[in-house]
């Protein structure tokens, strides 16, 4: 941390010299550890970041065009946060029938946490009318401290004060009709209208108390100065209240959330650095949790690849209550309450993987130290870094003045002592051919890449197989034999494996995740013989008799040319392997189950059958060298 403001010091006060004489400007070096960015994220990484490192006020304007770059990254931070399990749900209206949780891609934690980001119940630019009666008041309590009141003042303050009456008058007829709407399809289904009766009855006396507060303005006048503005008062008092408020900024099914005085007139304008800023925000307010540590570490499986990632650390905060003793009011955090969320109690803890910019960049913008895993630091060590003085000095003479820097140029520019190529600018999953290239840290994939030699995969053709025909794990034994480092190449050249590979540090708390996430997708016939171990190795024979009973006639035709084979019947097992053969032509995808998909688009067993009579039949001789390279099945 220390190293890291002298350098940025002595990049200050390189800037604002005046002498053009580089080899007069003190060199400061210190030790750093470089990490490469994937290209396709260097630009937008590098624009986040030096918002962060700057940690100057943004408008509004220039804020929503960096949050797209925040939201928009597949597999990054906003994708990995818990939305759908740790947005508050105080009221329970996440919940089915059964109050049961919905299912997670039916919640709204992530659009509501997506909407902030494009500018929903921005502070203090909220036009709901409770907000609106709210802004009026403060403006009053304002005129009335500066003691600016006029009449022509008091009038205006009559006008606008009515027109939200006008505006609340409306809004509760429209409630009310809804509310009579939903007490007649609840009458016409004959269930149980209590909760439409009274959502009706709350309608009525809305409306009756705008209409009667809109009289009751309109009688007045300005000469009564005290007695108006006390009316006004009471009235945006009254329609400032929220009978349910939101239990975060910008909830779903909530009216918008009140603005403080200071959110209204002050925050509005610049209340943010960066998107990590608003994003901090949000994980208190919605997630109600906060980040306690920001960590480096390695995020690669494949045997040699160093590649760093982030990794943040969300602990769950208590439910803030208070209670009334002997007269006075005490704050106290309740640790029992879950706050709607099942299972996520106080002190929960929660890693968030993302990529490693994005943890440097929240570190920065939350002033937390940033944490590197030993083994990184062991692997790849650090390197002597200096300030680029003659970068400096450009930057210098290209701008008047350190305040009018763009925000990219107010990084310092560092450079290495040594030569450049001791960067490596290998990708991830690119063989290891040396030790010394295990020490670099290498470029993290952010696509399905082409280095891991898997086979054309394209399903772009009109006439290809409708599902993959690449089936690697052709026996159990095959599969044993498979290391890690296997499984996970094996992984990536899959066309049906869609999600995202663990870490090492998940990997080495479950030993048998990656296995979990391989088994799915590889032969109907390994996986059933997998299964079956795996139950009599938990003692669950019950299971393991089911897993027997359900096997296919190619798996069945396997087993048995297998025992033909042991028993010296070489003939036998020659045609059961044949028959197995025959079996796995008929399936479009051998690696589901039977009945997993349409039988539809399975090949007739009478039709295949006949059509390898046929060809046995055929003698190639009577058609000279026509079918010469031609391998007939």
């Amino acid at each position: 941390m220390e190293e890291g403001r002298i350098i940025s010091q002595s990049y200050i006060k390189c800037l604002q010299s005046d002498d053009d004489d580089t080899d007069t400007h003190e060199e400061i070096d210190i030790s750093a550890l470089p990490i490469p960015i994937a290209s396709s994220l260097s630009a937008s990484a590098m624009k986040l970041l030096s918002h962060s490192y700057t940690s100057s006020p943004l408008s509004k304007s220039v804020l929503l065009s960096l949050n797209s770059l925040l939201v928009n990254r597949d597999g990054g931070l906003f994708d990995n946060l818990p939305w759908s399990t740790w947005s508050v749900d105080p009221d329970m209206k996440e919940r089915d029938a059964a109050n049961n949780v919905v299912d997670s891609k039916y919640t709204m934690g992530k659009r509501v946490a997506y909407q902030r980001f494009m500018g929903k119940d921005w502070q203090g630019r909220s036009i709901s009318l409770t907000n609106m009666a709210k802004r009026l008041r403060y403006m009053l309590e304002a005129d009335e401290e500066s003691k600016k009141d006029s009449g022509s003042d008091d009038n205006t303050m009559l006008s606008l004060s009515q027109r939200l009456l006008e505006l609340e008058i409306t809004e509760a007829t429209m409630f009310m009709a809804e509310c009579e709407k939903n007490l007649a399809i609840a009458n016409a289904s004959e269930k149980d209208h209590q909760y439409e009766v009274e959502q009706l009855e709350k309608a009525r006396a809305r409306l009756q108390l705008a209409e009667t507060s809109l009289g009751e303005l309109g009688g007045t006048t300005t000469d009564n100065q005290s007695k108006s503005q006390s009316l006004v008062l009471s009235i945006l008092d009254k329609l400032s209240e929220q009978e349910n408020p939101p239990p975060y900024r910008g909830a779903i099914g909530y009216p918008a959330k009140l603005d403080s005085k200071k959110e209204m007139f002050e925050d509005s304008v610049l209340p943010y650095s960066s998107p990590y800023e608003l994003l901090n925000e949000i994980i208190s307010e919605q997630l109600n949790s906060e980040v306690i540590g920001c960590v480096l570490e390695q995020c690669s499986l494949l045997e040699g690849n160093l590649v760093v990632g982030g990794s943040l650390l969300l602990k769950r905060k208590g439910v803030e209550r208070t209670a009334t003793l002997a007269g006075e009011t005490v704050s106290y955090s309740d640790d029992d309450d879950d706050y709607g969320n099942e299972g996520v109690l106080p002190r929960s803890m929660y890693v968030v993987e993302c990529f490693s910019d994005e943890a440097i960049g929240f570190a920065m913008t939350s002033r937390l130290p940033i944490l590197v895993q030993r083994e990184i630091y062991e692997r790849a060590a650090t390197k002597d870094v200096e300030l680029d003085v003659m970068q400096a000095s450009n930057v210098r003479n290209e701008t008047k003045s350190a305040e009018s820097l763009s925000y990219l140029n107010r990084i310092p520019v560092i450079r290495l002592f040594d030569d450049i190529a001791d960067l490596t600018t290998q990708v991830e999953g690119e063989r290891v051919l040396s030790k010394s290239q295990s020490r670099f840290i290498r470029i993290p994939l952010t696509t399905n890449p082409s280095p891991f030699d898997g086979p054309n995969q394209s399903s772009s053709a009109s006439n290809g197989p409708v599902f993959s025909t690449f089936n690697p794990v052709a026996s159990l034994d095959e599969f044993d034999t498979l290391s890690e480092d296997d499984k996970v190449r094996l992984l990536l050249k899959l066309e049906s494996f869609k999600g995202a590979l663990p870490r090492p540090r998940a990997v080495k708390s479950d030993p048998t995740l990656l296995d979990n996430m391989l088994v799915p997708l590889i032969d109907e016939s390994v996986r059933r013989q997998y299964q079956i171990r795996d139950a009599e190795r938990r003692g669950d024979f019950k299971e393991a008799n089911a897993l027997r009973e359900e096997i296919s006639p190619r798996q069945r035709a396997l087993e048995e040319a297998q025992a033909a084979r042991e028993a010296g019947l070489e003939e036998r097992a020659l045609q059961l392997e044949e028959e197995a053969e025959l079996y796995k032509a008929l399936r479009a995808d051998v690696t589901q189950d039977e009945g997993s998909y349409s039988r539809f688009l399975d090949r007739d067993d009478w039709y295949e059958r006949e059509t390898k009579a046929r060809i046995k039949r055929l003698d190639k001789k009577k058609f000279g060298s026509l079918l010469d390279g031609i391998d007939l099945p």
